[in-house]
């Protein structure tokens, strides 16, 4: 383990690196920050936040946007949701692991084969346009999403209460 992180548990680490920017990745937080920048095209002062999930400023974004980049900006919020929509199953994976004494290494890399594949799974996404290419997309959901079942699972074995 690198020793920035002596002293730290890296897989209670990787909940915050999963939502913030950190090295200039961001699994989450990116497609929303680049779906805006391609709303206002580029000027971020455009954004109204108010309402930003609002039916009517999807409408007037669909008016205003070419049929490309509005579809573009709807595959970037689309994965911005589903990251979020992850992050409880990634947390109780990694909760569940150390509450079960799972071995730290094998936590660590559990969160950074997560990491990694969401952020696969995170550029797939963005960049997909056709249909074929979204079959890849699915297998690196279904690939994070296993890795999580497993890490719960297994942490349900350490804690099996004999009867």
């Amino acid at each position: 383990m690198p020793s920035f992180l002596n002293g730290y548990n890296a897989s209670v680490l990787a909940i915050p690196a999963y939502l913030i920017r950190m090295y200039k990745l961001s699994v989450s937080f990116l497609p929303h920050a680049l779906a805006v920048s391609v709303a206002t095209r580029g000027n971020l002062l455009e954004w109204d936040n108010r309402s930003p999930r609002s039916n009517d400023m999807k409408a007037e974004l669909k008016k205003r946007l070419p049929a490309e980049t509005y579809a573009k900006y709807e595959r970037m919020e689309a994965c911005h949701a589903n990251g979020m929509e992850n992050l409880p199953l990634f947390m109780g994976a990694v909760i569940l692991g150390n509450m079960a004494g799972l071995p730290q290494g094998e936590l660590a890399s559990f969160s950074a084969s997560f990491l990694a594949v969401r952020v696969a799974y995170t550029a797939a996404y963005i960049t997909t346009s056709t249909q074929a290419p979204t079959l890849v997309r699915s297998g690196l959901w279904i690939a994070s999403v296993s890795l999580c079942f497993r890490t719960i699972i297994r942490a349900a074995g350490a804690m099996a209460i004999e009867v």
